[in-house]
């Protein structure tokens, strides 16, 4: 069972006694999460923020964005608009500075952990380069520039808050399908035209580039479609071919459900799909999750990706 409360001004906590209308998208590829809601109109101060559980399991917390107050012949409403923390990374301009050799913990503490995000335990990684971080540049762009460089990854921050450098993992895994989670329509598809099947790499300046790393299956399946990469533009370069590869393989790739039930506080989960007609899918995971409830009932759009390898440095 779903249970709203909002934050205002003061401090006080509103329990929403029924939401009429609700979305909530969650997606890897979008840094911050976004939730609306309209419910039955009741008088409130400034609104600040929304909390959503999902029984006693928090799975959206946000920073409200707007609220309104509407009448018309139907009835009069609250309807609001927040995004999760990550919102604060984007809306924020990150202090100008370059860096010689920054750690993670550096710029978690400079930009992430003012806004209340809380960060994975990932030890203290450092950068062995530098990084410039550029006036206009927002404090998303500074943490992603950093774990770019430093993990050759995207981060993410939850829609409750919490710093992922390398991404979202989640160890549960959930089953769809046989003995599972019950979806209604499934969509499969099969994008070769992402997919890269080498890197080849310029190990010198001098050099040319003869260094390749081989996507052997998409080889082995007849795709021919070649990057090259300066080793000498940037640090574990072979970390980096292997990342483009890989980030390949997952654009390449995916399985979209709808579920009739609520799955926030999925996202990142494996996965696993049990289908009569295509057979057992493994070595997936949750990338998005997109709730709808309306009147007419709730669904969860669910997409499935493959699980990018962890890459040697």
């Amino acid at each position: 069972m779903l249970r709203c409360v909002l934050r205002d001004v003061s401090g006080q906590s509103i329990i929403v006694p029924q939401l009429l209308n609700l979305q909530v998208n969650i997606d890897e590829n979008v840094p911050a999460d976004s939730l609306y809601a309209v419910m039955a109109y009741m008088p409130t101060d400034e609104l600040v923020g929304v909390t959503l559980y999902q029984d006693d399991e928090q799975v959206f917390t946000g920073i409200m964005d707007e609220q309104e107050h509407v009448s018309d012949e139907t009835g009069e409403y609250l309807k609001i608009s927040a995004r999760s923390p990550a919102a604060h990374l984007l809306d924020n301009e990150a202090m100008p500075c370059a860096y010689d050799h920054p750690s993670l913990s550096l710029i978690y503490d400079r930009y992430v952990k003012p806004f209340g995000i809380t960060m994975t335990d990932h030890g203290d990684a450092v950068y062995f380069g530098e990084l410039n971080i550029l006036k206009g540049s927002s404090c998303w762009r500074a943490v992603k520039q950093f774990c770019n460089a430093c993990f050759s990854s995207v981060p993410r921050v939850s829609s409750t808050g919490v710093l992922y450098p390398e991404g979202i993992v989640n160890d549960r895994e959930i089953v769809f399908g046989r003995d599972g989670v019950r979806y209604t329509a499934m969509r499969e598809s099969q994008k070769r035209c992402e997919e890269i099947s080498a890197v080849y790499v310029k190990a010198s300046g001098s050099g040319s580039y003869t260094l390749p790393v081989r996507n052997e299956d998409a080889e082995a399946r007849g795709v021919r479609r070649v990057r090259y990469l300066n080793a000498m533009l940037t640090e574990s370069p072979m970390r980096c071919a292997d990342t483009m590869i890989a980030n390949s393989a997952k654009k390449a790739y995916a399985i979209e459900l709808r579920c009739p039930s609520c799955l926030l506080g999925k996202e990142g989960s494996r996965a696993t799909l049990k289908d009569t007609a295509s057979g057992r899918k493994s070595d997936l995971y949750i990338s998005a999750v997109h709730y709808r409830m309306t009147k007419d009932g709730a669904y969860s759009d669910v997409t499935l990706k493959r699980r990018q390898k962890n890459v040697d440095q």
